[in-house]
């Protein structure tokens, strides 16, 4: 077993093989939501995760608009300060 998967923050599942076999398969841990770099809200954006079963579309993984790192607010705000 590698180094990195012996920690206790990994989930260990044991799953029966077709060869009925029980194996051992290690989930990775659920994404963190994506944050605004100003005030540090949670941003309305897809929850990606480390090995992710579901496939999310390129726009559901990041927004596409200016400064997609701000909440709505925030990019509002800057872009009136750059206009003004």
């Amino acid at each position: 077993m590698r180094k990195q998967l012996r920690s206790s923050s990994v989930k260990k599942v044991k799953v029966r093989t077709p060869g009925n076999r029980i194996s051992i398969q290690f989930k990775g841990e659920r994404g963190s939501y994506a944050h605004c770099g100003n005030c540090g809200a949670k941003l309305n954006r897809a929850r990606v995760t480390t090995g992710a079963v579901k496939i999310f579309s390129k726009s559901q993984r990041r927004s596409e608009r200016p400064f997609a790192n701000l909440c709505s607010s925030c990019m509002r705000e800057t872009i009136k300060q750059r206009l003004y």
